[in-house]
């Protein structure tokens, strides 16, 4: 589920994990309905389709019951949400190569 930081409206999907993702990337109707404030900023990506420049937001993200307000990019290109490692690592979860399902884990410190 993902939601603004501070505001009442969600959006529940299913998404996509996508472990060669560093950040989480949303449509940008997404981002809209939730009315996701866009910083000003923005990140260089390479895609599969080549480079591209995309708008950063931030939004809560709950993932079987863990919720963190992480870094988000916007994308015209996208139809889904696709969730990345950064996303992945904050909530302690990870991809069971065998199930491919995700699992907790114990973070790493150092």
């Amino acid at each position: 589920m993902l939601r603004r930081h501070k505001g009442r409206k969600a959006h529940q999907s299913k998404a996509l994990v996508d472990a060669g993702a560093a950040f989480t990337c949303i449509p940008r109707k997404i981002a809209e309905k939730l009315n996701l404030e866009i910083s000003g900023e923005k990140v260089k990506v390479s895609t599969a389709k080549g480079y591209d420049e995309l708008d950063l937001t931030h939004a809560l993200i709950e993932i079987d019951g863990k919720r963190r307000i992480m870094p988000v990019l916007v994308s015209e290109h996208i139809d889904r949400v696709l969730v990345g490692v950064i996303t992945l690592e904050a909530m302690q979860l990870r991809i069971n190569p065998i199930t491919g399902k995700l699992e907790e884990f114990t973070a790493l410190l150092y």
